[in-house]
C-alpha cells in the first residue's frame, strides 16, 4: 500500500487504488477495466535481432515482467535472442523489489539483465537514487544495446518518463561535446521526440 510523506509537507499521502485494495476482504468483488497497451508497447517482431531496454519503478514493472517471461519461454524453446536489459527503480531490497526471485531465474537463464537503482538503500545500488539516474551510470551498456538498433520502453509515472527524456538528452549532448561537436538540447530533444512509438514507447499512468 503506497503510504509515505506528503509532497506538501503536511501530513500523509494515502494511495487511493492501493489503500482501497488493501481495505478489500475475502469474498469481496472488485470490478475493474483492461485496455490495451498502446501497438508500438510489444515486444519487437524480431527479437532475434532486436536489442530491449526496459525502465519502470514501482508497478511500472507489471508490463516487463511479461516481457521477459515471453523472452524466457523463447530462449526455453532454443531461440538465440538479442540482449535485454531491465533498469528498476524501487526503495529498498528485499521491501519493494518486486518478482525479485523470478528476475534472478530469467537473468540465470539469459533473459534479461537487470540493474537496480534504490531509492532509500543507495548504498546497496552504488549510490543511484532514482531509476533516470541508472542510465548514464551503465552508458557503457546501454549505449551499444541502442547502436544495434534497441528497442527502449518505459513504464511509470510521467515524472520518470521526463526524467528518461532528460537523462537521455545528457548522455547524447555529452556524447557530442566528447567527439568535439556542438549540438543544441533543443535539436537532440525534438531528435527524441521524433522517435517515439518507432524507437521508444512509453505507458504512463498519471
Amino acid at each position: 500500500m503506497l503510504e509515505a510523506p506528503s509532497k506538501s509537507g503536511h501530513g500523509t499521502h494515502v494511495g487511493v487504488a492501493s489503500s482501497y485494495l488493501d481495505s478489500l476482504e475475502v469474498g469481496d468483488k472488485l470490478h475493474v477495466a483492461v485496455r490495451k497497451s498502446h501497438a508500438a508497447f510489444h515486444l519487437p517482431q524480431d527479437p532475434e535481432n532486436t536489442p530491449v531496454i526496459c525502465i519502470g519503478a514501482g508497478t511500472g514493472i507489471s508490463p516487463f515482467r511479461g516481457f521477459i517471461q515471453e523472452r524466457a519461454e523463447m530462449i526455453a524453446a532454443g531461440r538465440k535472442l538479442a540482449p535485454a536489459m531491465l533498469l528498476i527503480g524501487c526503495r529498498a531490497p528485499g521491501r519493494d523489489d518486486l518478482y525479485a526471485e523470478e528476475l534472478a531465474a530469467w537473468e540465470k537463464a539469459g533473459a534479461v539483465t537487470v540493474k537496480r537503482a534504490y531509492s532509500r538503500a543507495t548504498d546497496k545500488s552504488n549510490g543511484i537514487k532514482y531509476v533516470q539516474d541508472l542510465l548514464p551510470a551503465y552508458e557503457d551498456e546501454v549505449i551499444p544495446l541502442w547502436e544495434a538498433n534497441a528497442r527502449l520502453y518505459t513504464c511509470g509515472s510521467r515524472a520518470i518518463g521526463d526524467g528518461i527524456k532528460n537523462a537521455v538528452i545528457k548522455m547524447v549532448l555529452g556524447r557530442q561535446k566528447a567527439q568535439g561537436e556542438e549540438i543544441s538540447e533543443e535539436r537532440v530533444a525534438k531528435w527524441w521526440e521524433g522517435l517515439r512509438n518507432v524507437r521508444y514507447a512509453t505507458d504512463v499512468f498519471d
